[in-house]
């Protein structure tokens, strides 16, 4: 998916995956303390970094999308918070090294050929002890309607990530079918992979 395509789908008034954080985050958001350095990796329209800013934590986020990131602005001036908004390309920022406390991926699909690098970048720059936090759609997700790439290359498993990240403190590693209310494009009975591992 291009920054165009962003563009284009963010360019409407609606939040169209919602102004309510993602299920997942606002659940775990508990394991992040306040002042906690948060990475948000393709933010898009600010939900989820808005409420983690809410909540305490020191957000940045990064996606390609302007017109996400004008949403983002408009939804941090309406909670009263302020967020590091970076345009860039998720494959090819510079995350730093041993910077950030937790790293979020939420529905942020690439394909296989640029993941890995990725997980070398999110290793990286993760501080001993932060986190690395992800729900995408499974491969089971092409069965249903309620969202995410067509492309089998672009969903993750769990037997991925757990190889990703071997070596590390898993806290939450599932693969299950949820239901989505996140605006108009994210609706139904989904199958996602939730994890979150812990840097050692």
């Amino acid at each position: 998916m291009t920054a165009t395509f962003w563009n284009e789908r963010f360019s409407q008034d609606t939040y169209v995956y919602g102004e309510a954080p993602n299920t997942f985050v606002a659940d775990q958001a508990h394991l992040l303390p306040s002042g906690s350095r948060v990475l948000s990796l393709g933010e898009g329209e600010g939900r989820n970094a808005t409420y983690l800013a809410a909540q305490g934590a020191v957000v940045t986020a990064l996606d390609s999308s302007a017109a996400g990131f004008e949403k983002l602005r408009r939804l941090a001036e309406q909670r009263g918070v302020a967020v590091e908004a970076i345009l860039g390309d998720v494959t090819t920022h510079d995350l730093g090294t041993e910077r950030w406390d937790a790293i979020l991926n939420i529905y942020c699909h690439l394909p296989s050929s640029a993941r890995g690098p990725l997980y070398e970048a999110i290793r990286r720059a993760l501080k001993p002890g932060g986190l690395f936090m992800t729900e995408q759609f499974s491969p089971e997700q092409l069965a249903y309607q309620s969202g995410g790439p067509k492309d089998p290359d672009m969903l993750m498993t769990l037997a991925e990530l757990s190889s990703a990240f071997e070596g590390w403190e898993v806290l939450v590693a599932r693969e299950e079918v949820i239901h989505l209310d996140e605006g108009p494009f994210h609706q139904g009975a989904a199958a996602v992979t939730r994890f979150i591992a812990r840097k050692p």
